[in-house]
């Protein structure tokens, strides 16, 4: 089976959903396809907001996961999350394109409070993370390609009709699918996957036994 996630890597709520994706993946990654996608929450545009509004939505996000996050990677109203996105796509597009990036660059920003949303900063986080020379990164990232990857995705998912991310959409071999949007937790993820896992052995197994007429 398919899983793929539709993230911001600076999103609260993705970086949240990343911590119950590794429970997933360690309940059910053998039989689990898993890749990430990036979708915009702001675009190109700006947050338009500061410091003090993201330390209220981490206090609300505390309230309901028990995990405090630093604001302090935000700057001011002018921030966005946009290079640092980039940045984890040219990385995907030198070849890494696991999990390791994007975890980075959400803990630099989101537990250690760092302005990742800066370009060079990204770079340097995800370089390290990646194994990459800072020049290579730099020089994909200005790859025109990157952003139009990015920006597709983001189209990608807003098709969905959903708009809440994290999104996650699973992908079965029978095939059925389902999409969680806004979901961080990993108990309705692991519901689901255990279903149509469930569902999807059952179903090949039947065809096995009793191939079709």
């Amino acid at each position: 089976m398919k899983a793929t996630i539709y993230l911001d890597v600076l999103s609260l709520w993705c970086l949240y959903a990343d911590r119950s994706v590794d429970r997933l993946l360690s309940e059910y990654g053998q039989r689990l396809q898993f890749d990430w996608r990036i979708s915009l929450i702001r675009g190109e545009s700006p947050l338009g907001y500061g410091r003090d509004a993201e330390a209220f939505y981490y206090r609300r996000g505390a309230h309901l996961t028990g995990a405090t996050l630093n604001p302090n990677w935000l700057s001011g109203p002018e921030t966005t999350t946009l290079d640092a996105n980039l940045v984890a796509e040219a990385a995907r597009s030198l070849g890494k394109g696991g999990r390791d990036v994007p975890r980075a660059l959400m803990d630099a920003a989101m537990i250690e409070g760092r302005e990742v949303w800066r370009k060079e900063i990204a770079v340097e986080v995800a370089a390290e993370a990646a194994g990459l020379p800072r020049d290579r990164l730099a020089t994909a990232l200005a790859d025109p390609r990157v952003r139009d990857t990015v920006l597709a995705t983001t189209e990608e998912m807003l098709a969905l009709g959903v708009s809440e991310r994290p999104v996650i959409v699973f992908e079965s071999a029978i095939p059925d699918r389902a999409i969680l949007s806004g979901i961080w937790a990993y108990e309705p993820m692991a519901a689901l996957c255990e279903a149509m896992l469930r569902d999807e052995e059952r179903f090949l197994a039947f065809n096995a036994e009793y191939p079709q007429p």
